[in-house]
């Protein structure tokens, strides 16, 4: 297995983005600022990582539009 040795960046819809350092951090970024983070041991590989960004995201989405959803 190839070692990471600079971030990899996933980039969303509406300017999100999540980095991921290689290792277990992910930071999460909207419109270039850091607004959260996550860590996730276990990943070795960029899919890996792709899978568990993608997975936070729509976790986090879905979470979003429940709180939300008592507003409508």
């Amino acid at each position: 297995m190839d070692q990471i040795t600079s971030d990899v960046c996933f980039k969303y819809e509406n300017n999100i983005e999540i980095s991921w350092n290689g290792s277990a951090t992910f930071n999460v970024f909207v419109d270039g600022k850091n607004v959260n983070c996550f860590t996730e041991y276990d990943i070795e590989t960029i899919e890996q990582a792709q899978r568990s960004a993608d997975e936070w995201l729509a976790m986090e989405l879905e979470e979003e539009k429940l709180r939300y959803a008592d507003a409508y």
